[in-house]
């Protein structure tokens, strides 16, 4: 039996054409009907197709009546009071500007003086002691050693006539420990200690809590005297004066939020400011409006030699200090060079990219190495000039290599410390399963010689404090690091470095609005800075994993991460900082943005109501803003609370924030399709199959099974364990902004409908809207396991589902519409990830809905995109709930707590429930399993 279904996705035939048409009269009949549309339409009304019926069941409808008329008994005066607290001080803290802003902080804090003498005397007092004791003289000789101490008077004058000064330095100088510890020493020295406050912003949290904890060291107090750090969600405070703080940078625009002119600080510390974070960017914007209106605070920017005179020029041709570091020559050996030391063997089957990329990638390659090979053919062997030739011969395609190489310089060099530079956390975890289960005899006899550290920034800091220590007796360091050993930290027995030359690195393509993070080479200002980390100590040696030619092709620096990245997020912590107007302060930035790329910011913000149609931060978005994570995530989790289903919904925000835990191992991918649809639990959901791991990794782990499990079903235990790490963090800030009873991740209280399989789609739904796809037809043809899918994103592109996505090639929908994170465009545009969703879950929590009449037949339409026959009596229900659903968020948004179980509030929750429930029921008349037998 041959069926179809219209793009509108009804159930009858398409166009809902007559029965018995066969062959010509079909193709007359569309025909006929064409003619007739353009001789009756109405030129100024658009066509509207309409979908499915979501009219719901009297019976059901009365019960979700009697729902809102229980909600509706709410103590009048409260309603009340939340419409007038919210016009009074809500809508007036959000709808100030930023010269107002700044004008009612300047006015607070008017007065404000810290000067203490008497805690002045005792600190002088302690820190003259101090420098009688043997530690700190030893620990004093040891900083004299440093160069920018050679420069401690001049740093000292330059702040005291400057408001700004730039310090570039080279790796190893000391200017990130030695600079804030100068200045606060003069401080106590001339007895003004108490009005110096100093802080250091990082761009990483490993380098704010080691840097703080050496700084300590060598003033022989404990963390949290003098010193100390603060990161998100974790810190040791300082005291409050006299004092330095190491954070970062994204605490610190936090924590102008409620001080934008910084009044507690009398010096700010820019450090790494080459690395032109997002972060680190918007603050120099901000400092360049705060500081003709903090004319005391000093700013010191540090920076190493790349594209320094940038940052000079910014601020008006500020004082420049150049300090040289204390580097060992180190050795610079290239692929070629290392191919001729360890005469490897590749084996060109390892190339893992899809059979159709391979002969573009080998062309690509032949071109940049070909002519090469000509100029060095008689400086190498034959043998390592073909290898040369292998494109899998460069970079850590394969791993197996780089282990070799680990074998080779611990059977050929003297001690000391390796660093291996890796583009992310999947390359690192293969290297080091590889290094710890070796199967190579190789490998197996240097196993116990060696001691593996991972590093990577989404480790927790305990784990990646232990990088730092020397290893045991007779077994040699090896650090398997990204980007974040570069710069941020300093492994300081680190002799031979490793670099594979390649990075993970955000893309953004502004006209198709689609994010990649992406696997690409370094630049040549990445390359100098990994080769300094291998001479620190003594002489070293940096092997390059890539060839001269390669490197000649590199660019200098790294592009602006402002500039290849989506700005909702900036957007945001701009909205809570008061700057009305994004577009002109961005343009004010040393690279500004894209104007498209701030109007498609600013466009989404609105349509996930985290912006209000003029532009104003809502109280949905001001909590967004707080939250350190992609505002739909933001979102996703805050409705996850509210409808007590945070655990599997932090599950799927995990992930999208991170990767998924599984892996396909070469010629291993179907058997992975098949575990991942198993898991999946006819659940429609790629993100759903995440909690559905999840939840059997704990109880492999109940069982003591867990690296069995994760062997079978292609998984990673070290992913999986930063899942649950990543969903606790996401329950702690929760908890910490009251929208839940308990930090536990795993509460009941928060989970009670952690069950109920349409509500959760539906709050994902509600957290990627407006991510939206709409599956327009699907066929399954005779002899193919798999079916073919026509659908299109709401912007009008094709796509199709990902092979990797559990939705792939399925047929039997239930619903025609799928919300995702991602897109990706390589040889098609494909949606990432997917989950299925009913129309009622759009048209509770998408944006632009409203009731119209068509051609006789009353409907719903989400965002004028999707229309939906409905009867008037459930479209007025529905409308009437969702503006009960936006006065409770916005009542949330006043008084963050929990939704009690007994309380009025929660029969709100239950009508919704009760709509979404209903959603298999109402579109059974539309089942996606269509057939068309070829």
């Amino acid at each position: 039996m041959q069926r179809e279904r219209d793009s509108s996705g009804s159930h009858a035939r398409k166009g809902n054409r007559p029965p018995g048409l066969r062959g010509k009269e079909i193709g007359l009949y569309y025909r006929n009907l064409s003619r007739q549309r353009k001789m009756g339409a109405d030129p100024k009304e658009p066509e509207i197709r309409l979908g499915c019926k979501v009219s719901v069941p009297g019976g059901v409808l009365s019960r979700v009546k009697e729902f809102m008329v229980d909600y509706s008994r709410a103590p009048a005066r409260e309603n009340s009071d939340v419409d007038a607290q919210f016009q009074r001080q809500f809508r007036h803290l959000l709808s100030v500007n930023f010269e107002e802003f700044v004008a009612e902080t300047k006015e607070k804090n008017e007065g404000v003086d810290f000067a203490n003498p008497k805690l002045d005397e005792k600190l002088l007092q302690e820190l003259e002691n101090r420098q009688q004791g043997e530690k700190f003289r030893k620990r004093w000789a040891a900083r004299q050693k440093l160069p920018t101490m050679k420069y401690a008077e001049e740093i000292v004058q330059a702040v005291r006539e400057n408001q700004v000064i730039l310090i570039v330095g080279s790796t190893g100088c000391g200017k990130t420990t030695q600079v804030p510890q100068i200045l606060l020493d003069d401080a106590i020295s001339r007895g003004c200690a108490s009005s110096c406050r100093i802080v250091c912003t990082q761009p990483r949290r490993i380098s704010a809590i080691t840097i703080a904890e050496w700084v300590s060291y060598e003033r022989c107090e404990s963390l949290g005297n003098s010193v100390g750090y603060q990161i998100r969600l974790e810190s040791r405070k300082a005291r409050d004066r006299a004092s330095i703080t190491y954070c970062t940078t994204g605490v610190l625009l936090q924590q102008l939020q409620s001080d934008p002119l910084m009044h507690n600080l009398s010096v700010l510390i820019l450090d790494e400011i080459h690395e032109r974070s997002v972060e680190t960017d918007l603050l120099m914007g901000l400092l360049k409006v705060i500081l003709p209106h903090r004319p005391q605070l000093k700013v010191i920017l540090m920076s190493a030699t790349v594209r320094e005179q940038d940052f000079c020029d910014y601020f008006e041709n500020c004082p420049m200090f150049r300090i040289e570091g204390v580097m060992f020559p180190v050795q610079m050996l290239y692929l070629e060079d290392v191919l001729a030391k360890t005469n490897y063997q590749f084996q060109q089957s390892r190339d893992r990219r899809p059979k159709r990329d391979r002969p573009e990638r080998r062309m690509m390659h032949e071109a940049m190495i070909g002519p090469y090979l000509r100029r060095i053919r008689h400086l190498y062997d034959s043998h390592v000039l073909e290898k040369l030739r292998l494109p899998e011969s460069e970079g850590c395609e394969d791993i197996d290599f780089i282990a070799d190489l680990v074998y080779y310089i611990c059977e050929n060099e003297p001690e000391g410390a390796i660093l291996v530079f890796l583009p992310g956390y999947d390359k690192i975890s293969q290297l080091y399963n590889l290094l710890e289960r070796p199967k190579s005899p190789k490998g197996q006899r240097w196993q116990d010689q060696i001691a593996v550290f991972p590093l990577h920034s989404l480790m927790q800091s305990a784990e990646q404090q232990t990088v730092f220590r020397r290893p045991p007796a007779g077994k040699r360091k090896v650090i398997i690091s990204t980007i974040i050993a570069e710069t941020s930290v300093t492994i300081d027995d680190v002799v031979y470095v490793i670099n594979s030359g390649r990075t993970k690195a955000t893309n953004y393509d502004i006209e198709t609005n689609i994010q990649t993070l992406e696997e690409v080479w370094v630049t040549k200002a990445n390359t100098q800075q990994r080769k300094g980390r291998a001479g620190r100590v003594r002489p070293g040696v940096c092997y390059n994993l890539f060839t001269r030619a390669r490197e000649d092709l590199m660019a200098d620096i790294p592009t602006p991460e402002i500039l290849r990245s989506k700005l909702e997020s900036i957007i945001l912590s701009l909205k809570l900082l008061h700057i009305d107007n994004p577009y002109r302060f961005l343009q004010t930035l040393i690279n500004p943005p894209n104007p498209e790329a701030i109007k498609l910011g600013v466009d989404l913000l609105m349509r996930i109501e985290a912006l209000d149609k003029s532009g104003i931060l809502t109280p949905l978005g001001m909590h967004l803003a707080k939250l350190p994570i992609d505002p739909q995530m933001g979102k996703m989790i805050l409705m996850s609370a509210l409808f007590c289903c945070l655990d599997p919904i932090t599950s799927a925000a995990a992930a999208l924030s991170f990767k998924s835990p599984f892996y396909a191992p070469l010629g291993q991918e179907s058997r992975v399709d098949e575990i991942k649809r198993r898991m999946a639990r006819n659940m429609r959901s790629d993100h759903l199959l995440v909690h559905n791991t999840i939840i059997d990794y704990r109880e492999s782990r109940y069982a003591h099974a867990e690296r069995d499990f994760c062997y079978k079903n292609f998984l990673s235990s070290m992913t999986l364990q930063q899942l649950e790490r990543m969903k606790n963090q996401f329950s702690e800030l929760l908890y910490n902004y009251k929208f839940l009873t308990s930090s536990n991740c795993k509460d009941t209280a928060s989970n009670m409908n952690s069950g109920k399989i349409p509500l959760l789609r539906a709050i994902i739904g509600a957290g990627l809207y407006p991510n939206m796809a709409h599956l327009r037809k699907s066929r399954q043809i005779k002899n193919r396991v798999r079916a073919i899918h026509t659908m299109a994103t709401d912007d009008g592109r094709r796509v199709n589902f990902h092979p990797s996505s559990v939705n792939c090639g399925e047929s039997g929908f239930d619903s025609d519409y799928f919300v995702y994170f991602q897109r990706q465009k390589s040889t098609d545009l494909y949606l990432l990830d997917s989950t299925m969703v009913f129309p009622m879950a759009l048209i509770i929590f998408g944006d632009g809905v409203e009731a119209g009449v068509t051609q006789n037949t009353p409907y719903l339409c989400v965002a004028k995109t999707y229309y939906f026959k409905c009867n008037q009596e459930t479209a007025d229900v529905v409308l009437e709930l969702r503006s009960n659903l936006e006065k409770l968020l916005l009542k949330k948004a006043l008084y963050p707590a929990p939704i009690e179980e007994n309380g009025y509030e929660k029969q709100l929750i239950k009508a919704i429930e009760l709509l979404l429930s209903l959603d298999e029921r109402l579109c059974e008349d539309i089942s996606s399993d269509e057939i068309d037998d070829i």
